[in-house]
């Protein structure tokens, strides 16, 4: 009965064994690993299978090589701009000269412009008919880029300041035009001569003393003495003078009427070209401010506001008009010393007397119509009213 039991559970056990064989054998193993399928072409890359525990199939693409745009080039001009972009509504980036080689890897649609590397670490874009391509074969990529930047707006232009109003003044200062000193060309003394005869001509004008009216002081002879404009001739270059020719130049340079005596330091130092608004004289300032008036209007120069408004001052507490000359003492008075006022013999108005058309000039008609003869010196009184073209001292010849 025993050996019955232990049989039996031995043919349990094998065929447990035996099942558990035939299982294995029907069922199989893990998954081997897929064979690589090549398709035999070597430049053609095919995709690789990796299993997972998925059995997901994932492909790997390789990247295609990019092909050598770029075209060589040298510039063909002296000076070429380069551009932030292909026009010249673009900004300038630097400049490039004649000679220098580059590539380009780009060119915009209408194909009149080039990309290129580098300038300052950045692509610029050039001109294409300003340089040579040494290699047209090679293709260029064409680059779409964006629209141009609309153009700024111009700031609109500053407002100008208004101008100083210009008039032309009446009474004393009738027909003298009041507007800023305006130096329209260059200064030059040279252009302004006039000759050393002119002095005995003005020592004769008063009375034959060597006398500066303007401080009252006699002088010994010529030699102590400047020939002394009464307007400066640099005054009146800005003032109108700067506009005329060199013979209307030399002619008011050596005008009597504009023209006295006075000691260097005087004429140098103290006037020097200054006029009526920045300097007047110690004495005789009626006479000095009246006669620059003349001038002015004799030769049609302006005066700005503020010498018409310090000739208005002077001219407000003006009795007379005529050079006072002090008289003589031992020692030449100081111009602080109570002067004897010496009036010189009252002369003929011979501008209110000849001036028949009242445009403060006297005419040789009209010299000849008040008696004058002809030709009519300097030293006559009518002289300083008429025009001496030729600067000889005589009019009328």
């Amino acid at each position: 009965m025993l050996y019955f039991k232990d049989a039996t559970r031995y043919f349990v056990v094998v065929c447990a064994l035996i099942a558990t064989a035939w299982t294995i054998l029907s069922c199989g193993g893990p998954d081997p690993e897929p064979p690589s399928i090549s398709s035999g072409h070597a430049d053609q890359a095919q995709p690789t299978f990796t299993a997972t525990s998925k059995h997901v199939v994932t492909p790997t693409v390789p990247s295609t090589p990019t092909p050598e745009n770029q075209t060589k080039f040298i510039v063909n001009s002296a000076v070429v701009n380069v551009r932030q972009g292909p026009g010249t509504n673009f900004g300038i980036i630097d400049q490039v000269k004649e000679g220098q080689k580059f590539e380009a890897n780009g060119t915009d649609q209408s194909g009149d412009w080039l990309r290129f590397c580098c300038v300052d670490d950045e692509d610029g874009w050039i001109y294409k008919p300003l340089v040579i391509i040494e290699d047209s074969e090679l293709p260029v990529v064409v680059v779409v880029i964006p629209a141009a930047l609309p153009s700024p707006t111009p700031a609109p232009p500053p407002t100008p300041k208004p101008a100083q109003p210009t008039h032309t003044e009446s009474g004393l200062l009738a027909g003298i035009m009041i507007t800023p000193e305006n130096r329209c060309s260059p200064y030059d003394s040279d252009d302004y001569p006039y000759p050393q005869s002119v002095e005995p001509q003005i020592i004769a004008q008063m009375g034959g003393i060597i006398y500066g009216p303007y401080s009252g002081r006699y002088f010994r002879d010529r030699g102590e003495t400047d020939i002394e404009h009464i307007v400066a001739r640099s005054e009146a270059h800005d003032s109108g003078m700067c506009g005329r020719d060199a013979q209307a130049r030399r002619n008011f340079a050596r005008d009597l009427l504009n023209l006295t005596l006075a000691a260097p330091s005087l004429n140098r130092h103290q006037k020097s070209d200054k006029d009526v608004a920045e300097w007047l004289p110690h004495l005789n300032e009626c006479w000095f401010v009246k006669r620059v008036i003349d001038v002015k209007r004799k030769y049609n120069l302006s005066m700005d506001s503020r010498e018409a408004e310090a000739a208005r001052g002077v001219l407000a507490n003006c009795s007379s008009f005529e050079m006072v000359v002090y008289a003589r003492t031992e020692s030449d008075p100081p111009a602080t010393a109570t002067p004897v006022p010496v009036v010189a013999p009252a002369q003929t108005d011979w501008l209110a007397k000849c001036d028949s058309n009242n445009n403060n000039r006297i005419t040789c008609k009209e010299a000849e119509a008040c008696g004058i003869s002809h030709p009519v010196p300097s030293s006559h009184p009518a002289y300083q009213h008429m025009m001496d073209r030729d600067g000889d001292g005589q009019v009328c010849e």
